[in-house]
């Protein structure tokens, strides 16, 4: 299992739920439920995929993204949201997460964009 992914949310069911979508493309998965554990582990630790809600207590999805793209300029970044306000998604695209899932999301979608995105990594 070469392949990390980070799956960042405060919602344990959502980290569970993508965690177990997940386990099945023989990766690694890596939960955190804040933005200041995903940066400790996006320190520690090499991703080809991070995934992070964009609403949590401590440290909101947007900054979680600009470290990520300054420590792991290579991964691939989804953000996950129910407020996606125009204003919201334009300063994630500009901080550059690749793409967003709606929350609530459909099993199949996020397998569909995981998929996508794994296939499209070359380690």
């Amino acid at each position: 299992m070469g392949r990390k992914i980070l799956v960042v949310d405060d919602e344990k069911l959502v980290r569970w739920s993508i965690q177990k979508l997940i386990g099945r493309e023989k990766c690694k998965v890596v939960c955190v439920a804040s933005g200041l554990e995903a940066i400790e582990k996006i320190k520690e630790e090499r991703f080809v995929l991070i995934i992070t809600d964009l609403v949590m207590p401590d440290m909101n999805g947007i900054e979680v993204v600009k470290m990520a793209r300054e420590l792991q300029p290579g991964a691939k970044i989804i953000m996950m949201t129910a407020y996606s306000s125009a204003i919201e998604k334009n300063k994630a695209e500009a901080a550059g997460v690749s793409t967003f899932i709606n929350k609530p999301f459909m099993i199949n979608e996020v397998r569909s964009v995981i998929s996508k995105f794994l296939s499209s990594c070359n380690t």
